[in-house]
C-alpha cells in the first residue's frame, strides 16, 4: 500500500486541491484510495463535508491519528499536511512512500521549497509545479532551475486554471492534468 505525502512548509500552494484531485484521479483508475487529512485547519475534511450531497467525493476523507499512521489496507493512501513545521509533517514525511512538495512557479515560491527539500531529503521527493501561467517561460525556468539542483521535478505541470479553484467542495470532475502526474507518481512508485 504505497503512501504519498504532499508536504510543503509554505501555505497556499495547493497541497489540499492537489491531494483532492489526485485521489479522484486514483478512484477513476479503480484505485482503492484514501484521502487522509493531517491538517489541524482540516481542509480536506472540510472540502468533503461541503461536498456532500449532489457531488460527493468518491473516497474517503479521514482525520489523521497522532501520532500519525496509515492502517487503511487501501490501494493508495494520500496524506495531506499542514503549512508550518508541525511535527506531523515530520511524521508524513517518514512513513511516506514518496513525498511531493507542491509548489507555485515564481523565485519567492522556489525560495522557499529549498527548507521543505531539507527536511524531505531522507525520502524520495518530487515537485510538482501548480498554478502555472502558460503564457510565461517562468515554470521552465523554475524547473531548470529545480533540476540543475538535482531536484527531481514532475513533468506534468498543473496549470493556473478557474475551473480548478471553482472545484472546491464537489467532487472534480476535469483533473487539468493530475491524471498525468498520478501517473507520474504511480511510476516513481514502482522504482522506490
Amino acid at each position: 500500500m504505497p503512501i504519498l505525502s504532499l508536504v510543503h512548509t509554505k501555505g497556499g500552494v495547493a497541497k489540499t486541491t492537489s491531494a483532492v484531485y489526485l485521489a479522484t484521479a486514483a478512484h477513476r483508475r479503480g484505485i482503492d484510495v484514501e484521502l487522509i487529512d493531517a491538517d489541524p485547519q482540516g481542509s480536506a475534511l472540510e472540502w468533503a463535508t461541503d461536498a456532500q450531497g449532489d457531488n460527493p467525493l468518491p473516497f474517503p476523507v479521514v482525520p489523521a491519528t497522532r501520532p500519525l499512521t496509515v492502517n487503511s489496507g487501501r490501494e493508495l493512501s494520500i496524506i495531506d499536511t499542514p503549512p508550518g513545521t508541525a511535527q506531523v509533517i515530520q511524521e508524513a514525511i517518514d512513513i511516506a512512500d514518496l513525498v511531493v512538495v507542491p509548489t507555485g512557479a515564481s523565485p519567492l515560491d522556489v525560495r522557499r521549497v529549498w527548507p521543505t527539500l531539507e527536511i524531505t531529503a531522507h525520502r524520495p521527493t518530487a515537485v510538482l509545479l501548480t498554478g502555472v501561467d502558460l503564457r510565461t517561460r517562468l515554470a521552465d525556468e523554475v524547473k531548470a532551475l529545480l533540476e540543475g539542483e538535482g531536484v527531481p521535478v514532475l513533468a506534468t505541470p498543473i496549470v493556473r486554471r478557474e475551473g480548478v479553484r471553482r472545484a472546491y467542495g464537489t467532487a472534480p470532475a476535469n483533473l487539468h492534468g493530475y491524471d498525468d502526474v498520478l501517473t507520474e507518481l504511480m511510476g516513481a512508485l514502482v522504482h522506490v
